[in-house]
């Protein structure tokens, strides 16, 4: 097992340059700054990766450990000559630097519990890991075996299982090692809200935020069943921290970013999908408040993002006639809706308390409340509004995703609520430094 993780490190090393790549593209470093996005660049790698590896999948391609490499290389292609609009700035040298050392010691010891830790998730087990493993065995995108009736939740996206697949290329079928990729994409995200907020932040309040995250006892047993809420949470709360720098800063990168990012998030989950409209939606709607010369640019970017991630896919499920769980008819049956109305109180509250819980999530939240309230008092009221309005949305996706289900209400709710808030939780938490500014 030691060689398979060794060969587990070799496939993230790709992730990190075909991420390293398309940051270059866009401008996010040049020269030795590549290390200051390095956490950044990772979860744009693997979110380009997991589209275009969708997108492949859907076109008949089989996605061998050779074409692994070469869409990881081609990705990677940006890297030779980056833009270097402007490199991220160092970071300054304080003591809080010393922080760090209990966020990574609790990432190392994470690594040693989930090393020994078997795969015993039931969606692991039922068809996360079968997905994977169906595109590792049967080459590719099999119609017979992907739309058979027994199959769980056909219909959900393929970026987590197109990455597990490319995983199996280099390790075997290792579903032990499932968990580590799990910590390494909650890992670079941690780095991610680091590299995005230290030049500019309270360092108190970043460093309480990552070292709040990084004890969770929420993201241990979310880590641990190597399911796609983590994922899919990176990447929602990752667009959503760029997409206040965007508002903030005005940079198109940190916008371009943000696409990459909410394309990755819809391409996993079915959620992430509502996530990324969400958070598009209210850039859109500051864009067109602040009439500035980018007013088409959050419009344009957040459809080519859905587009990306979703459409190919929605279409591979039409040719094949798979039922669609987040079809329109869901949330246009009103007859079914009004007579359920009552679930909008009970899932809203249920989830609610789920993410104030702080067995689960410590006092992420309520710090995240805390720094709007201090931040509306002091001019960063532009910025408050965005994160309050985006979390807002994607809560409500939430709660029409329980209010409009067929399926089992109570059973779904009290199963599922305490994993998919955890895609706002992690928004609450990247937002949290960004309306902590130095001044």
């Amino acid at each position: 097992m030691t060689g398979d993780a060794f060969r587990l490190v070799l496939l993230n090393l790709l992730f990190l340059a075909a991420g390293c790549g398309v940051t270059g593209a866009l401008g996010w470093w040049r020269g030795r700054s590549i290390l200051r996005v390095a956490g950044l660049s990772y979860l744009v790698g693997v979110a380009s990766f997991g589209v275009t590896a969708q997108f492949l999948y859907v076109c008949g391609a089989s996605l061998a450990t050779w074409q692994v490499i070469v869409v990881c290389a081609v990705l990677a292609a940006g890297a030779l000559r980056p833009r270097g609009i402007s490199a991220a700035p160092a970071p300054p040298r304080t003591r809080w630097g010393l922080a760090a050392i209990p966020v990574v010691a609790m990432l190392a010891l994470l690594a040693v519990d989930l090393w020994y830790q078997p795969l015993w998730a039931y969606d692991a087990w039922t068809f996360w890991t079968p997905k994977a493993h169906a595109l590792w065995a049967l080459g590719g995108l099999d119609a017979g075996w992907f739309t058979q009736a027994n199959l769980t939740s056909p219909d959900y996206p393929i970026l987590l299982p197109a990455v597990e697949a490319a995983g199996f290329h280099f390790t075997g079928y290792e579903t032990s090692l499932l968990d580590l990729q799990s910590l390494v994409f909650f890992a670079a995200f941690l780095r991610a809200v680091y590299e995005l907020t230290v030049a500019d932040v309270m360092p108190a309040v970043l460093w309480a935020v990552l070292a709040m995250l990084a004890v969770a006892p929420s993201v241990t047993d979310q880590l641990a069943a190597a399911e796609a809420d983590v994922p899919v949470a990176v990447f929602f709360a990752t667009a959503g921290l760029c997409g206040g720098r965007w508002l903030r800063d005005g940079h198109p990168r940190a916008l371009a970013t943000a696409g990459v990012l909410a394309a990755g998030a819809a391409a996993t989950k079915v959620e992430g999908l509502a996530f990324a409209i969400a958070l598009f939606a209210v850039l859109v709607a500051f864009a067109w408040r602040l009439r500035g010369p980018s007013v088409w640019s959050p419009l344009v970017v957040g459809a080519a993002a859905t587009v990306a991630g979703i459409v190919p896919w929605r279409i591979w499920l039409s040719a094949h006639h798979v039922a669609n769980q987040a079809s329109a008819s869901r949330v246009t049956g009103a007859g079914f809706l009004l007579h359920h109305l009552v679930r909008v109180p009970e899932a809203a509250a249920y989830m609610f308390a789920k993410m104030v819980d702080p067995r689960a999530w410590l006092f992420v939240v309520p710090l995240f409340v805390f720094a709007c309230v201090v931040a509306s008092r002091h001019g960063a009221r532009r910025l408050v509004v965005y994160a309050c309005a985006t979390g807002v949305l994607a809560f409500a996706g939430l709660v029409m995703a329980y209010w409009s289900t067929r399926l089992g209400f109570d059973f779904q709710l009290r199963t599922s609520a305490r994993r998919v808030v955890t895609g706002i939780v992690l928004f609450c938490a990247a937002a949290t430094p960004l309306l902590a500014p130095r001044a």
